[in-house]
């Protein structure tokens, strides 16, 4: 019987350990609605994606869903809106990367006891916009380029980690239309109002 009760409250002790205390956090996702659109003085919006994803470490985009590449491209396309009766506005993506880089791990008996950083994820987002009108013979080049990072400690679940992954791109995202929106600026006739 005592045997019986021990052995009962071991399980209850360890399925009690095993139940999650915290809700788990949600990936965020890139959300158009976030980016207010901007009237192009351009009949189209070509894309061009030059970066060529390396497939190696420690560049990790290739393993992302949605990659940096695709959410700039959702963002251009939800963004800058063709409005004009010719011309064009291209969007030339130079870099879209995410870098994972491991960071210093304890080597003494007492560090082995901290919750220290594991990885640190970089985002880069790079591109040159070029605004083309043959009528007025106005043209316009600006380069936009934003980088994010973040650091994820060892305790962290995969779901944590992607979070923090789509967090980060999502923040060079945001500097990259800040940055394209204080540059666009200086081009005169390219915004219709």
């Amino acid at each position: 019987m005592r045997l019986s009760i021990i052995i009962i409250s071991i399980f209850l002790f360890f399925s009690a350990c095993s139940q999650k205390i915290y809700n788990e956090p949600q990936v965020t996702a890139f959300q158009p609605s976030d980016y207010v659109p901007l009237s192009i003085n351009a009949r189209k919006l070509v894309i061009i994606q030059n970066w060529k994803m390396p497939g190696e470490e420690p560049f990790y985009e290739h393993l992302i869903s949605p990659n940096p590449s695709s959410i700039l491209t959702d963002w251009a396309g939800n963004t800058l809106m063709p409005a004009g009766s010719s011309g064009e506005v291209t969007l030339d993506i130079r870099k879209a990367s995410i870098v994972i880089t491991d960071i210093y791990q304890a080597d003494k008996i007492t560090e082995q006891f901290t919750d220290n950083q594991q990885s640190k994820i970089e985002v880069e987002l790079a591109g040159q916009i070029m605004w083309l009108q043959p009528i007025t013979g106005q043209t316009g080049f600006l380069d936009a380029r934003a980088i994010s990072s973040t650091t994820v400690p060892e305790s962290s679940t995969a779901l944590e980690f992607d979070v923090a992954v789509h967090e980060t791109i999502l923040s060079a995202l945001a500097g990259f239309d800040r940055k394209f929106r204080s540059e666009i600026e200086n081009l005169n006739g390219m915004i219709l109002r």
